[in-house]
């Protein structure tokens, strides 16, 4: 492709100097949002005069309300893991030598591996209800915190979805005004591509499907998709699609025909293997240059939830609320960053 292999895509954080062969990206720190102490972007002083605000997405799931000694409310997020399977995972840490730490040590350097051109990795779910949404959210939190680079996520989904919220994007980026940008309007530099995109923190950006109704039949055709992918990835070390719970479908078919790897997502169980693999067949005959990743999710917490393949069950992604790398449990942070390392890898072959 004559294009040089890049790693890292450095950023000058002192300067806004374009670096990395992102022009621009030097001033696209500042459009992140202040993040609280709860994880919500902060509220401007209401004493300060401010633009008339952007809409704001629907509010998360509010977190535990929780007494104090004092009678006064608390307001706190629960973590991934309980106190005990805290104290489990740093037993069993020490007492194997520290094999747990280095598994995410070499997983975090799979994330950091080389790449040429920006990645496109498409994420499907085999069924509706098995985490499609969080498997991609991860996926571009992870990419974005560990490389330090731009990424976007697109909730391209045949329906209104929770990827935007799970992000924490700080205002609403519906994707067909980003895809009326790309047509009218020329991109060439980064802050152009973000124009009307959300950031969530992390040089991540997202655009998702708000403007279409629940449960719409709309699907994305293939030349649209065609061209904001291209466009994204000129100036994404990353682009991860939200493709929803039709893996077969036309709707599917657009956004694998421009995908490098596709993440198919399934619950745990024999029935749910046997729908996986006939899935994982019928790509491979369809689309049989697009590198695919298994992941299995536990949505439901059993006694094998810490154990076994696959990502377990989280406390916090199971609350649904805006998704928070630092409140993860030790266990699932170490299965979805090998997870992001194993997708990245596939993408890089394709």
């Amino acid at each position: 492709m004559g294009e040089q292999p890049r790693s890292g895509f450095p950023i000058d954080r002192t300067s806004t100097t374009p670096v990395g062969g992102f022009p621009g990206m030097g001033a696209t720190k500042a459009q992140a949002p202040t993040v609280s102490g709860s994880g919500a972007a902060a509220p401007a002083p209401a004493s300060k005069a401010t633009s008339p605000a952007q809409p704001q997405l629907p509010p998360s799931n509010p977190p535990a309300v929780e007494p104090r000694a004092n009678g006064v409310a608390t307001m706190r997020r629960k973590s991934g893991d309980s106190w005990w399977e805290r104290v489990r995972f740093e037993v069993t840490d020490a007492v194997t030598s520290g094999s747990l730490s280095e598994r995410l040590i070499r997983a975090s350097s799979a994330v950091e591996a080389t790449i040429t051109t920006g990645r496109r990795i498409v994420v499907l779910g085999t069924a509706g209800g098995v985490a499609t949404t969080t498997v991609a959210a991860l996926l571009a939190k992870l990419l974005g915190s560990i490389r330090q680079e731009p990424i976007v996520a697109i909730d391209a989904t045949d329906h209104s979805g929770n990827l935007m919220r799970y992000l924490g994007a700080s205002q609403v980026a519906p994707l067909d005004k980003l895809m009326h940008q790309f047509r009218a309007e020329p991109v060439r530099t980064l802050p152009d591509a973000v124009k009307n995109a959300a950031a969530c923190g992390s040089q991540v950006f997202a655009a998702g499907r708000t403007d279409v109704p629940a449960l719409a039949d709309q699907p994305l055709g293939l030349q649209e998709w065609t061209d904001v992918s291209s466009t994204l990835s000129r100036f994404m070390a990353a682009t991860i699609v939200d493709g929803g719970a039709s893996p077969l479908s036309r709707h599917a078919a657009a956004l694998l025909g421009t995908a490098h790897a596709v993440v198919l997502v399934a619950p745990p169980g024999n029935p749910e293997a046997a729908k996986l693999a006939s899935v994982q067949e019928s790509l491979n005959s369809t689309f049989p240059d697009v590198q695919q990743v298994t992941a299995v999710v536990r949505s439901r917490q059993s006694h094998d939830a810490a154990v076994g393949e696959g990502v377990p069950y989280d406390r916090h992604l199971a609350s649904g609320s805006s998704l928070q790398l630092s409140r993860l449990g030790s266990r699932t942070r170490i299965a979805a960053t090998e997870l992001t390392g194993k997708a990245l890898m596939a993408a890089n072959r394709a």
